[in-house]
């Protein structure tokens, strides 16, 4: 097995409470999952490169609202009434922290906000649509992300898919943890925080639709991992990793020699070509995958912090970006040449 070294560099910091990453490699974007909040971050630009999305008033701008999801105009306890003025700088008294006051205020006066999100907890970029996928409790949205004035708004009504209408749920609580893309058009396979079973969902048809698939091992944070080469699911958490084949829904336990107590799984992700890459303590191994895992090259000596939870790769399997979920920092990582 081949050995190279990676040099990082940190691209974003301070980003609250940040998750799960997405590339967007033809328009040079990283997408991030932080606070409440996704954040569009500019890979052209070495400094003031992150921005929160946000949404326009499509009722102030005469559009039909209907679907539009409720926003709070945060009035205090005493029903104060605004001022006319949309400038004028008055609040009434609340517990309301500035950036809740701030966000009212533009709503008020220039028709838009950030866009806010239900106890978010992942996100899927599809490039062949431009759209992201963001898995809330109880909810997942399609959503398309467009540049406004030098500021990223969410375009439109987004495409809301309530999962307590749907009848095959009966807990009190679901919360869709992960979802992959598969090699049908609109169909998809998510996971629950807290479940063994793997659903499908396909939005082709004009009310989309949730059924159950498979069941695998791993009950706690189901990861999930498109390998459309082989069409292959794979479901993983830090110490298991299986493959399921969507031709025919068998599920094969994947055997990794270079796991064991001290070095779990952090992440794993693909490139164009087929190659899988999984980040284990400070190593990425990059495999060939056939019914197994085959290493075949080592890049080690990644000089970010341990705990880093997240990866994505450039399609021709150049360039990684990894999270730091502690330190709320995103870092780009780069083999070395010889």
């Amino acid at each position: 097995m081949a050995s190279s070294l990676v040099h990082c560099e940190l691209i974003a910091s301070e980003l609250n409470t940040l998750t799960t990453i997405q590339l967007d490699e033809e328009h040079q974007v990283l997408f991030a999952l932080t606070n409440y909040f996704l954040t569009r971050i500019d890979l052209t630009k070495t400094s003031d490169n992150s921005q929160i999305i946000c949404q326009h008033n499509r009722k102030a701008q005469g559009e039909d609202n209907e679907n539009d999801d409720y926003y709070s105009q945060g009035e205090s306890d005493d029903e104060m009434p605004r001022e006319s003025d949309p400038f004028e700088d008055s609040e009434p008294s609340t517990d309301d922290d500035e950036e809740t006051i701030a966000d009212r205020r533009n709503w008020r006066r220039y028709g838009w906000r950030t866009y806010k999100l239900d106890n978010p907890c992942s996100i899927l970029f599809l490039p062949e649509e431009n759209r992201l996928v963001v898995l809330n409790e109880g909810v997942i949205t399609f959503m398309t992300i467009d540049m406004e004035n030098g500021r990223p708004f969410a375009k439109g009504p987004s495409m809301n898919i309530f999962c307590f209408d749907y009848e095959i749920f009966t807990q009190n609580s679901i919360q869709p943890w992960s979802i992959a893309p598969t090699a049908t058009v609109g169909l998809f396979v998510f996971s629950l925080l807290d479940s063994t079973q793997l659903y499908s969902l396909d939005i082709s048809k004009e009310s989309p639709v949730i059924k159950q698939m498979i069941r695998t091992s791993v009950a706690y944070c189901p990861n999930l991992l498109f390998h459309s080469q082989s069409n292959t699911l794979f479901v993983y958490d830090s110490t298991q990793l299986f493959a399921v084949s969507l031709t025919d829904g068998t599920v094969a336990t994947v055997d990794f020699p270079k796991l064991d107590k001290e070095h779990t799984i952090s992440a794993i992700t693909t490139d164009k070509m087929g190659y899988v890459y999984i980040l284990t303590e400070l190593t990425i191994f990059k495999c060939t995958w056939t019914s197994q895992l085959h290493p075949v090259e080592r890049l080690e000596k990644i000089d970010v912090p341990p705990t880093c939870a997240y990866m994505v790769v450039t399609k021709a399997g150049t360039d990684f970006y990894l999270s730091d979920t502690n330190a709320g920092s995103i870092y780009r990582c780069r083999k070395v040449s010889a």
